[in-house]
């Protein structure tokens, strides 16, 4: 079986390097579409052996097709520019494409969202993978031309959500693209269903620029839902999640009692998505009705592990963008209050699932003799900048200067763990060097605050400007 690389870019001399480096030498090649770059991106492509085809730009399907035809292997894999593939993701992949049945021509994967300090922001799938010879279609929001799709347990990292002003701009491109691709479908075709729910994935973007989209969003979800009929069999994932788009919206507009009544006709169809379980505690907890409240965020907490772990374990397909919604709250410094028995139930079921977030919740409302011991487990199964900063958090407040050392060498993030180290030892100019050595590589705005405020004096004798000032380095190592 021959395996081809598909990359479609324009100017993306910053993102390149890092995919190219995760994956040379797994493919037989690798095929770049540049649809215009001014930038290095064809020389950086070029350094790492790629066939590059330049293309005038009409379109994101035009451009995958343009690979699609340049491509000599029996399956292709096409990547963003600010994807990466790590070595295990290949090797399950790898290891699955000897199980696909011959039926299958395409492979939906899944795609992990980082935002800039290194934390999972969003978790979502994708056709990526396909047999040779399939198109696709779609200016924005593209899709391979195949009903014959099955979704493999395979996941690479996107930074792409890594910068909400690029977020932004992409939002305003792609809402061009799509107004002119709907203006052209039938009410009556499943192609306008499909736009309509990226349209109002795109409102939803641009409301937090600009409030106004937010009653566009909500027209347009309820179109949605009007033409879909509540038709599972043939809308399955894209109905599921319209139903958080459309809580988020009601949400927003702080009319309660809506999402109240709609949250009771969603779960008469039996959802299993994290985010409407989420929104149900957020609703309980406001009302301060705890114990109801607790039994949503559990639920959250079991439908996050399992589409963090499968993005398609879920009977509609996989996707969230609750996790950091649901971290804040488990870093908040009010938790729930429920009898010990729950908490005792909850240590229960952490023993048998062993999941990270339902770990997380149970840190969260355990005692503070208790909270340690279970971080310091999570940290070892799962190996994650949140949690690593939440354990860190756990030792300054216990002032455990010897623990922070230590676990220095291990640590995902050492350089923020010996500077908190040498910042509790009140060596300052060893502790400001690697804060800015950190902030190098994980653009964490709580800790630029916090260097700004304790170290201003050390910042303006060695020259430097305030530090939301230096140019920090976007990418993660």
């Amino acid at each position: 079986m021959k395996l081809s690389a598909c990359i479609i870019a324009k100017n993306e001399e910053k993102n390149l390097p890092r995919l190219l480096k995760s994956i040379t030498g797994k493919f037989d090649e690798i095929i770049l579409v540049d649809t215009g770059s001014k930038d290095r991106t064809k020389e950086i492509a070029k350094s790492f052996g790629c066939k590059i085809f330049e293309h005038k730009w009409n379109g994101f399907a035009d451009a995958r097709n343009r690979a699609v035809k340049e491509a000599t292997g029996d399956w292709l894999w096409h990547f963003d520019a600010d994807f990466e593939l790590e070595e295990e993701e290949y090797r399950k992949a790898i290891t699955l494409f000897k199980k696909i049945p011959e039926s299958i021509e395409a492979l939906s994967i899944g795609v992990k969202n980082f935002d800039s300090t290194g934390r999972i922001k969003a978790v979502s799938s994708h056709i990526f993978i396909h047999k040779a010879g399939i198109e696709w279609k779609g200016k924005v929001h593209e899709s391979p031309v195949t009903e014959k799709v099955a979704g493999i347990p395979v996941f690479v990292n996107h930074y792409g959500y890594s910068d909400s002003d690029v977020m932004l701009k992409k939002a305003y491109r792609n809402l061009k693209l799509l107004k002119e691709e709907i203006e052209e479908l039938s009410k009556d075709s499943k192609d306008y269903v499909v736009k309509l729910f990226f349209l109002v994935q795109t409102y939803l973007l641009l409301s937090t620029k600009e409030s106004h989209y937010l009653k566009k969003a909500k027209a347009r979800a309820e179109e949605f839902l009007r033409i879909s009929n509540w038709d599972f069999q043939k809308f399955g994932f894209l109905l599921a999640y319209m139903f958080n788009y459309y809580l988020h919206i009601l949400w927003n507009l702080k009319d309660y009692s809506g999402v109240e009544k709609f949250l009771r006709k969603v779960f008469s169809k039996r959802i299993k998505l994290p985010e409407v379980y989420f929104v149900a505690y957020r609703l309980y907890r406001s009302r301060k009705r705890d114990k109801e409240a607790f039994a949503f965020l559990k639920r959250t907490a079991e439908f996050l592990d399992s589409v963090v772990e499968n993005p398609f374990s879920l009977p509609w397909g996989g996707a969230t963008e609750c996790l950091p919604g649901f971290e804040r709250e488990v870093f908040s410094e009010e938790p729930l209050n429920v009898p010990l028995e729950f908490v005792s139930f909850l240590e229960k079921e952490w023993r048998r699932q062993k999941g990270r977030n339902l770990g997380l919740l149970l840190y969260w409302l355990s005692s503070e003799d208790r909270k340690l011991k279970i971080l310091n487990k999570l940290v070892r199964r799962y190996r994650d900048p949140f949690l690593e900063k939440l354990l860190l958090n756990e030792l300054v407040k216990r002032g455990d200067k010897d623990s922070i050392k230590r676990l220095s060498g291990s640590a995902i993030l050492k350089e923020l763990y010996l500077a908190v180290f040498y910042d509790l030892e009140g060596d300052k100019e060893r502790a400001l060097a690697l804060y800015l050595e950190y902030l190098k590589s994980y653009r964490d705005f709580h800790v630029a605050l916090y260097v700004t405020s304790r170290f201003n004096q050390l910042l303006k004798s060695a020259g430097l400007p305030p530090i939301m000032e230096l140019e920090i380095n976007r990418e993660r190592r």
